[in-house]
């Protein structure tokens, strides 16, 4: 009698410990269901041709999927936004973490009178509203003849988040052993060759995690760019998707297939990133 009355507990710590992990499951799915819904409707709606759009009972399998819209994004042009949202993108996250890393090393390794000031103020930038300063920003822009040019943006852009950028540097470089940086200044490196030679190869994740930052704010900026921009030339992508709904009114067909143009890079991006965002992000945090 003893041996059944000694595995009851057991049973019992078993039987919590499958439901607690089924309803975890229940719970991841209903948040990816909630995250993932609309784009995945989105994504329906703009493979669906356009009398099956506003079909009732509504498809969320397109049952005769087509590629008409996006062909007709094509042929109006979209793809030069498409580029010209890439180039501000990478030219604003390869701006953000060249100056980033300098300034993030600086304050992380050496010893300087005002270094508590220079971090407090790198954490105050991080906290101004955006809005506040499109005014003055676009004044400074209008008189160095920067403003509606791709040139203004990525420089905009790459202002906007070298805070966070240098933050999130300054916290993962805080974590690499200094003893590797050491040997290399013994075998002659200068301070920037040891960056370049020692440091930035071992923060691959942090590196990553802070582009990852800026890009997902340049490519998805709107607020930014519609109001610095104003000829077709150098519009970006999602003022080019806000074109579209005035111009198309409530043809969703386009609209869904240019919002999916807008958002499938990003997640492919992150989705083949992802290990080295989450490194990064908890490498930064344990320091910084």
């Amino acid at each position: 009698m003893s041996a059944p009355l000694q595995q009851r507990p057991a049973r019992r710590w078993r039987s919590r410990r499958r439901t607690r992990r089924w309803a975890g499951w229940v719970i991841d799915i209903a948040i990816a269901a909630v995250a993932l819904g609309p784009i995945l409707w989105g994504l329906s709606t703009s493979l669906k041709p356009a009398p099956d759009i506003l079909a009732y009972p509504p498809e969320f399998i397109p049952s005769r999927p087509t590629l008409e819209h996006y062909a007709l994004l094509f042929r109006t042009g979209i793809h030069h936004f498409v580029l010209n949202s890439a180039i501000v993108s990478t030219a604003a996250v390869v701006l953000s973490l060249a100056l980033g890393s300098l300034a993030a090393y600086a304050l992380a390794r050496m010893a300087f009178t005002g270094k508590a000031a220079v971090m407090f103020a790198v954490m105050a930038l991080m906290s101004i509203p955006l809005p506040s300063v499109l005014v003055p920003t676009f004044t400074l822009l209008a008189s160095i003849g920067l403003t509606n040019s791709l040139t203004g943006l990525a420089l905009l852009y790459t202002a906007y988040q070298l805070p966070i950028v240098v933050w999130l540097l300054y916290g993962y470089f805080g974590t690499l052993p200094v003893e590797l940086e050491h040997a290399a200044r013994i075998d002659g490196c200068t301070r920037l060759q040891t960056l370049r030679k020692v440091v930035l190869p071992l923060s691959g994740p942090g590196l990553v995690a802070s582009a990852l930052f800026v890009l997902t704010f340049a490519w998805n900026d709107f607020v930014v760019a519609v109001v610095m921009t104003s000829s077709e030339d150098v519009k970006t992508l999602p003022v080019a998707i806000y074109g579209y709904l005035g111009f198309y009114g409530r043809d969703w067909g386009p609209l869904t297939a240019s919002a999916m143009l807008s958002i499938v890079p990003v997640i492919a991006v992150f989705i083949a990133f992802q290990r080295y965002f989450l490194s990064g992000m908890t490498g930064g945090s344990i320091k910084g």
